[in-house]
């Protein structure tokens, strides 16, 4: 038997769910359902300096609020089946540097996970995530009516206004493919060359510089395993290309 099935077949002792190890950077022992962090696993404790902290990860020094929020938040991913990166260490971001503005409000800390669920929808709108609000909140059986709600007040309260660039899009999902540092410089140095010569989804646009930047370095990266990476279609990866080609050949960029 492995460690990790042995795990699975230990209960939540909050709910009685299903625990699941490893989860997140330093391996806890997580309840799938609720969210609830168990305790740390064993065998990831020597590796623990060699990582960065995560915002999502509570510790003595956070007060009990705040920790009240984190595990809300990872209970809410959990069931959405999330990532850890970019989508919950944004969130949980937010809600560190939000902080009081958070912790005042008396509505939102009544409805910690239909806020949290909010927050997260309006994260996903930044990274340019087409996620639904109405399917969201049927997975986690929310009012979808008092979700949104809570959508409007968190827009004022974390002024969630920065829209992600293509570079940006570029660094968070290009570790998917691979680690070529070379290929991630030159792709994020033809995104600012191009600057506002190209306009549209800043996803799309990222993608497409990322398989024209693969097709001139005859790196074998297709259209198809870019576009999974980025969410959206290899065609979408293809006409992007041929757009961003278009450019470079009318104003000599590369």
């Amino acid at each position: 038997m492995s460690k990790k099935s042995g795990f699975r077949k230990l209960k939540c002792p909050e709910c009685q769910g299903q625990l699941i190890s490893p989860d997140g950077i330093v391996g806890e022992i997580v309840c799938a359902t609720c969210g609830l962090v168990l305790k740390a696993s064993q065998y990831s404790q020597g590796f623990t300096k060699l990582v960065p902290e995560w915002y999502s990860n509570w510790n003595e020094r956070d007060s009990v609020t705040l920790r009240k929020w984190l595990t809300a938040l990872r209970t809410v991913s959990c069931q959405l089946h999330i990532p850890d990166f970019p989508y919950r260490e944004e969130a949980a971001r937010v809600i560190r540097k939000s902080g009081t503005r958070f912790f005042h409000s008396q509505k939102l800390a009544k409805n910690k996970k239909e806020a949290v669920t909010a927050l997260i929808y309006l994260i996903f709108r930044q990274y340019g995530e087409a996620r639904s609000l109405k399917e969201m909140c049927e997975s986690l059986s929310l009012d979808s009516s008092l979700v949104m709600k809570h959508t409007w007040a968190l827009r004022k309260i974390t002024k969630l206004k920065r829209v992600y660039s293509p570079s940006d899009h570029i660094r968070y999902n290009v570790w998917k493919l691979t680690n070529n540092a070379e290929l991630i410089k030159k792709t994020i140095n033809i995104l600012e060359q191009l600057g506002k010569k190209s306009m549209g989804n800043p996803v799309s646009l990222a993608a497409g510089v990322l398989y024209h930047v693969c097709k001139k370095k005859g790196i074998n990266l297709s259209k198809d395993e870019i576009g999974r990476a980025f969410h959206i279609s290899g065609r979408t990866v293809y006409s992007n290309e041929k757009r961003i080609s278009k450019i470079f050949s009318m104003n000599e960029l590369v």
